[in-house]
Formats: structure tokens, C-alpha cells, sequence
């Protein structure tokens, strides 16, 4: 199958434990085999978001809501109060009321509750606070995000946390404060459910004679939800399988396990962890010597960037002497928003790979339904799996 064939096969909204989700995933196992790797499944719980339209009341105005992704359902009325900083939070009392959040704090959003990999304090404390004052639910007021295309985005999205949620756009913010300084109550309907299912983590392995280390090749597989992800990250799984195609009759020294990473888009990250589980189990943590993150390459009209984390410097050095022999190759700066994080915070070496112009240009459309295959370059799929693959070939006898 080509690139192109690839792509569109992948490109569909496929979030965790959703129905296409598990064709793709049987789709990838099997091309696994057929490839002649073996195969590790590694099944986890998860939850399916549905969501139906959401809407607020006040005074006889009623707006369009978006709910939070996994948020709790909500179907009520409630005495409105505006909290824009912190001291507000701290020093009301909220139990049940519906809280609107806007200004200072939610400039970002926050990362879900007790998130296994990057938990910060500010964001613990945050959350903490809010559901130790028990509102009856949260419309949060944001604007772009600058992660991703999002406009207005989520401030929340956890299936963990306990407060129902929803979203507006900054934009409304003048008028919504003055109806709620009219009235002061909200009438508020959250449509929004989650249903349990089952997923799992594939790991197809390449393994080397007598060998205990291990590189690790991955690239997330599944989307957020109402985008088709071809940027995010269909690019990253097609230059995955077609660096398992390099390899699959290539003898080589160390043990190499190619990773579509299932759940980098949702909440529990637990394909993430039910991989470093199985490492851990079976092997450990110590015996991987490269990370190499493949996430939204090939954006059109770009080059593809490469950023390094805890690498040592002989080893960054004949990389960089790789980057110079290919074309459309760059050097990048390093950013944490990726599967690679969960590895360069334990100072395992990592390599991320990326698009030249994720943050001025590529990330206008991740997580939207303008993520679309228009987005991609494939000749830069074959280039950046051509690059990856010399890389790792290269690297063999500097890991001896």
C-alpha cells in the first residue's frame, strides 16, 4: 500500500475505544505480521465520549455551549458567579453554584487530573480547589489555544474530574457578564456521556540475537474527537510502517519495538503507561537507549525538524552529520507535548520529529476538522522514514 492509500485508510476520527479506532488497530496488527513481527496486545479500559448539542439559559437569551470532552452530564439551574483569579476561587464559597470561569485562569488548559506522566502544582491546586467547593458545574470562557487549532478550546478534558463542564468563546464574555449581573441565575444543560469499553496497545517487535537494549520508534495513532488527524498523526503512523518495511529484512544489533501509540489524545494516556508497564515487567527502563517520537510530520510546505533530549553529544553529532545529507531535514527546538515527554522526563535519550513549522503554521490545524489530507506533503513521508531509518542504522556501533 502507498502513502497515499495509507492515508486514507488512517485519516479518520479515531479516538480511543471508538469503533474505527478498533478497525485501525486491526488493520495495523495485521499488517504487523504480514511484515513478519512479532506482535505484543495490550488491552486497557477507556470510555467513549458522546455528546449531543449543549445550551445555557439566562433571562430569556439562550446560547450555545460547548461541553468539556468527558464531562459529566448536567441539567440544572444555579446562582452564576465570575471567578477570574485565583483569590476568587479561594475565598468564596461556590457549593452549588455554577461557576464561570474566565480571564487569568483559563488562559491554557489544564492538564487531566493526576495525569500519570506531567502533574504540575499550579494545575493540582487548581483542580483541588474547585472540586473541594462543589459547584453544580463550570462554563469555562477561553479563546485560541496555542497548542493546537482549537478556537475556543477545552479547558478541561478528563473523564476523572468530577464537575460537569462546558466551553464558550471569549467572544461572548461582555454580554454574558451583564446578563448574569441582571439576573445572577443560569439555567444549564450539559449533554455529554461516557460509556465504558476496552482498547489496547500494540507493539510489534524487531528482535536482535542475544540482546537486552532496546530502541523504541513510535508514533501516536488515535485522535481527538470531531478531527480527522491526517497531520495529527496519520503522517507520524506512515512513516512508522514505512520504517518497518526498511527493516523488516535487516539484521541489526539491537532490539527495536515499533510503538502506535493508542491514547496520546486521551485523558489516561493508558496505552502509554500499559507500554511502560510491560517494560517494566518484562525488561526495564534502563536497557532503552533512543526514544525516537514520530508527531505531526510533513506538513505541506515544510521541512521536517528533529529536537533532542537527554543526547549525548558524539551521538548528537553524527545525527546532525545525517541532517546534512538530507534534504528537508532541519534541526528544531525542543517542545513537550508528546509521547517522547513520558521518556525524557526519566532521561532516557530521546529524538522528537516533527514539522520545521509546528508552531507557526501546522498546529492551526491539529485537533480540528481542518486537519485534513489537503495538510499533507507525502513525498516528506518518504524522506522522513528514509531519514529515521539512516539514523538508526548509523547509530548501531556508537551504542556498542
Amino acid at each position: 500500500m502507498n502513502n497515499s492509500e495509507l492515508l486514507k485508510l488512517i485519516t479518520r476520527e479515531r479516538p480511543v475505544g471508538t469503533e474505527t479506532n478498533a478497525e485501525i488497530l486491526n488493520y495495523l496488527e495485521q499488517e504487523f505480521m504480514d511484515t513478519g513481527y512479532e506482535v505484543t496486545s495490550l488491552p486497557f479500559d477507556c470510555v467513549v465520549w458522546k455528546h449531543k448539542k449543549s445550551k445555557m439559559k439566562v433571562e430569556n437569551i439562550e446560547l450555545e455551549i460547548n461541553p468539556s470532552p468527558f464531562s459529566k452530564p448536567f441539567n440544572g439551574s444555579g446562582k452564576a458567579v465570575i471567578i477570574e483569579y485565583l483569590k476568587q476561587l479561594q475565598n468564596q464559597n461556590l457549593s452549588g453554584k455554577i461557576i464561570v470561569l474566565c480571564g487569568g485562569l483559563t488562559e491554557r488548559p489544564l492538564q487531566p487530573k493526576d495525569f500519570p506522566f506531567y502533574y504540575p502544582d499550579e494545575d493540582k491546586v487548581i483542580i483541588s480547589l474547585l472540586e473541594s467547593q462543589k459547584p453544580k458545574a463550570i462554563i469555562c470562557i477561553t479563546g485560541k489555544s496555542q497548542l493546537n487549532g482549537m478556537n475556543p478550546f477545552a479547558m478541561f478534558e478528563d473523564g476523572n474530574f468530577s464537575i460537569p463542564s462546558a466551553y464558550m468563546s471569549v467572544d461572548i464574555l461582555p454580554q454574558l457578564k451583564k446578563l448574569i449581573n441582571k439576573s445572577k441565575v443560569i439555567s444549564l444543560s450539559i449533554n455529554s456521556e461516557n460509556i465504558m469499553a476496552r482498547s489496547r496497545q500494540l507493539v510489534a517487535h524487531k528482535k536482535a540475537i542475544n540482546s537486552k537494549r532496546k530502541i523504541v520508534i513510535c508514533a501516536h495513532m488515535d485522535t481527538k474527537y470531531n478531527t480527522l488527524g491526517a497531520l495529527d498523526n496519520s503522517t507520524g503512523v506512515c512513516v512508522l510502517m514505512k520504517i518497518m518495511n526498511y527493516f523488516k529484512q535487516v539484521s541489526y544489533p539491537i532490539n527495536i519495538d515499533f510503538v502506535p501509540f493508542n491514547s496520546e489524545e486521551y485523558f489516561g494516556a493508558n496505552g502509554e503507561v500499559n507500554y511502560l508497564n510491560y517494560i517494566n515487567n518484562n525488561e526495564n527502563e534502563n536497557e532503552i537507549l533512543l526514544v525516537v517520537n514520530i508527531d505531526s510530520p510533513c506538513h505541506i510546505n515544510s521541512q521536517t525538524a528533529i529536537s533532542y533530549y537527554n543526547m549525548d553529544a558524539n551521538i548528537q553529532s553524527i545525527i546532525n552529520s545525517i541532517i546534512e545529507r538530507h534534504k528537508n531535514i532541519v534541526k528544531g527546538n525542543e517542545w513537550y507535548a508528546g509521547d517522547h515527554c513520558a521518556f525524557a522526563l526519566k532521561g532516557i535519550p530521546c529524538l522528537a520529529v516533527t514539522s520545521s513549522d509546528l508552531f507557526d503554521g501546522a498546529l492551526e490545524y491539529t485537533h480540528t476538522p481542518k486537519d485534513t489530507l489537503n495538510t499533507i506533503d507525502l513525498q516528506l513521508i518518504t524522506t522522513t522514514a528514509k531519514f529515521i531509518s539512516d539514523v538508526i542504522k548509523k547509530l548501531d556501533l556508537n551504542f556498542n
